[in-house]
């Protein structure tokens, strides 16, 4: 198994979770909205963890140099963005706020996926060797415990 393909069935299981939180926050309390949130960071910690040890590397020849604000300073990778969003539901006390940043992250999170899916996996079984794509998809495997034979 290849690493996209891997990081392509991690993105079908967190689908239907985004679905879920966009179909529910509307109806939601905090605490349900906190639960949710906490459950996306999870699972999204979890994955963005595998891409960023695993596939930036071996990557980050063929990608852009990061970006860098006015200032200087590293503009926060979509990763960042993410977690920092559902880190702000989680320690929201007020419920509208909870929301709005709730749907907002997972729309930043569709976007992310998006991005992934039409650029990032594409370059990645462009440029990289069927071997090391495949050899990382064994290190995913392993990491996950999942036996692919």
């Amino acid at each position: 198994m290849r690493i996209t393909q891997a990081l392509l069935g991690e993105h079908g299981a967190i689908y239907p979770l985004l679905e879920l939180i966009e179909r529910t926050t509307a109806s939601s309390d905090l605490g349900e909205l906190k639960i949710r949130a906490g459950c996306l960071q999870s699972a999204l910690g979890s994955h963005a963890n595998l891409e960023d040890e695993l596939l930036v590397p071996a990557i980050r020849g063929f990608l852009p140099p990061p970006p860098v604000s006015g200032d200087g300073a590293p503009v926060p990778t979509d990763h960042e963005v993410i977690d920092s969003g559902l880190s702000r539901v989680l320690s929201s006390l007020q419920l509208e706020e909870a929301r709005q940043s709730l749907l907002d992250t997972v729309a930043e999170t569709r976007k992310h996926f998006l991005k992934e899916e039409t650029i990032i996996f594409q370059l990645t079984e462009r440029e990289l060797s069927r071997e090391l794509q495949e050899q990382l998809g064994a290190e995913w495997a392993r990491r996950r415990g999942v036996r692919l034979s």
